[in-house]
């Protein structure tokens, strides 16, 4: 199953690095125009879509003390001043993008399938308790970001942006 997670968080990063290469290229008056969406632009989709990973990944060690995460500076970092630096610009949500992912792809390549298969406990940021299949949060951080991606590639398709990064097979390195 370990390889499964691996593969999935591999694609996660090729996929975002691949929407970062098209982001880095357009005006942030265009990543921060208003379309509609949800999370109302395609910089906000995004900065969503990292900081989700962010999240997750700063709530993994909390599971499973002793993994490679701990001590990460990301991990580690006070939370709003990761989300200040997120929404200050691009280049800056780019890079947490790519530190958040480089990580995600080493904790996934170094769970163990006994790790993924345990229940374990957490509260939502709404304050309720739950317990789910620790597989089940890995799977949804990657599940997650391709909802959004998906999202940022209409909201991309609008202004006649070209994107793609929707092959998981394309993705695997």
């Amino acid at each position: 199953m370990r390889e499964l997670f691996s593969a999935f968080a591999r694609y996660n990063r090729s996929a975002n690095q691949a929407l970062a290469a098209v982001i880095a290229g357009q005006s942030e008056s265009i990543l921060r125009e208003d379309q509609g969406s949800f999370y109302k632009s395609i910089f906000g989709t995004f900065e969503h879509i990292v900081g989700a990973e962010v999240s997750w990944l700063r709530r993994y060690p909390t599971f499973f003390p002793g993994t490679i995460l701990e001590g990460k500076s990301l991990i580690v970092a006070d939370i709003e001043a990761t989300k200040a630096r997120m929404t200050s610009n691009v280049k800056e949500l780019l890079a947490v993008s790519s530190e958040a992912d480089e990580l995600l792809v080493a904790f996934a390549d170094s769970v163990t399938d006994a790790q993924l298969a345990s229940r374990v406990k957490y509260k939502t940021y709404k304050g309720d308790e739950l317990e789910r299949d620790f597989w089940a949060l890995l799977f949804h951080v990657c599940n997650h970001g391709t909802h959004h991606r998906g999202e940022i590639s209409a909201l991309l398709d609008r202004k006649g942006i070209k994107n793609d990064y929707s092959g998981f097979t394309n993705y695997l390195s």
